[in-house]
C-alpha cells in the first residue's frame, strides 16, 4: 500500500507537526499484524462451554468485559464468543443460563493478517472481534475492533471505565466528549439514539463515520447529529462536541 501513495515532499514539509503524525499512522498502518495488537491467550479471560450461571456472572463482575471466547475442552477449541448483553437479556426472562445456547459464531484470523484488511472484514461481517489463531490451528489470542482503533487514534476506555465529567453538556442540545467514552453510557447521559449494539466507544463509532482519520473541527452527520472533532494529538482523537440539529 505504501508504493501505491505519491506524497509530495514540499507539501510534506508544510504540514503541522500533528498532521504529519497522521499521515505516518495511515501510511504504517498496512505494515502493522494482527499478532502485534491483539490481547495473547495469557491474557485473555475465556469462559468454559459448562459454565455455571455463578461462574459466568462472577467472571464478567470482575473482569469487566462484554464480550469472553467460550471454549470446549481447551482453550485451542474456541465453540464461540459469548456476549453480556445476551446473558443480561437471558436472565430477565429465564432463572437459568446455558451459554451454549447464546454464543455467536466465532471468527477465526491469522496473527499475520494485516490490521487495515482485519478492520475491513470486521465491518463488512458487523462483528467486534476475532480470535488469533497460529499457523498450527491454535489459539494465540483475540483481537477487537477497539484494540484496531486504539492503533489508529489512540487509547480508549474499557466499557466501564467512564466518568461523568466524560460527557459535558454545554446546553441547548450540545455536549463535549472524551472520545473514549462508552458508547451505551453516552446514549443514557444524552438520551440520544446511537448504535450502541453495534460500537463500545464514541471514538470507535465517529472513526466509523468519517471512515478515515478526521482532522481538527471536522464534521460529520448521523441520524440528525452532528458530530465534530474538536481536539486532536496527532491521529489520535480527544474530544468530539455532538450537536443536536435543529428542526427548520
Amino acid at each position: 500500500m505504501k508504493n501505491q501513495i505519491q506524497i509530495n515532499p514540499r507539501a510534506i514539509k508544510e504540514l503541522e507537526e500533528d498532521q504529519k503524525e497522521m499521515i505516518r499512522g495511515i501510511l504504517e498502518l498496512p505494515d502493522t499484524t494482527v499478532r502485534e495488537i491483539m490481547v495473547p491467550r495469557t491474557d485473555t479471560v475465556f469462559l468454559p462451554a459448562d459454565a455455571s450461571k455463578e461462574e459466568v456472572l462472577a467472571c464478567i463482575t470482575e473482569s469487566e468485559h462484554s464480550r469472553f471466547p467460550v471454549y470446549q475442552d481447551t482453550v485451542d477449541d474456541v465453540i464461540g464468543i459469548l456476549h453480556v448483553k445476551d446473558v443480561l437479556k437471558t436472565l430477565v426472562k429465564s432463572e437459568t443460563l446455558n451459554i451454549r445456547e447464546l454464543v455467536r459464531k466465532p471468527f477465526f484470523v491469522p496473527g499475520a493478517m494485516h490490521i487495515d484488511d482485519l478492520l475491513r472484514e470486521l465491518r463488512r461481517k458487523k462483528l467486534h472481534i476475532a480470535v488469533v489463531v497460529d499457523e498450527y490451528g491454535g489459539v494465540s489470542g483475540i483481537v477487537s475492533m477497539e484494540d484496531i482503533i486504539e492503533e489508529i487514534i489512540g487509547d480508549i476506555q474499557d466499557e466501564f471505565d467512564h466518568e461523568t465529567e466524560d460527557v459535558i453538556n454545554l446546553g441547548e442540545g450540545s455536549w463535549l466528549c472524551d472520545a473514549r467514552v462508552n458508547l451505551e453510557f453516552l446514549a443514557e447521559e444524552t438520551n440520544l439514539q446511537l448504535p450502541v449494539d453495534d460500537f463500545d466507544t464514541l471514538g470507535g463509532f465517529v472513526f466509523d463515520l468519517f471512515g478515515k482519520i478526521p482532522a481538527k473541527n471536522e464534521k460529520t452527520e448521523y441520524k440528525g447529529y452532528e458530530f465534530i472533532i474538536q481536539e486532536m494529538d496527532g491521529h489520535k482523537i480527544n474530544s468530539i462536541k455532538i450537536v443536536t440539529q435543529k428542526k427548520e
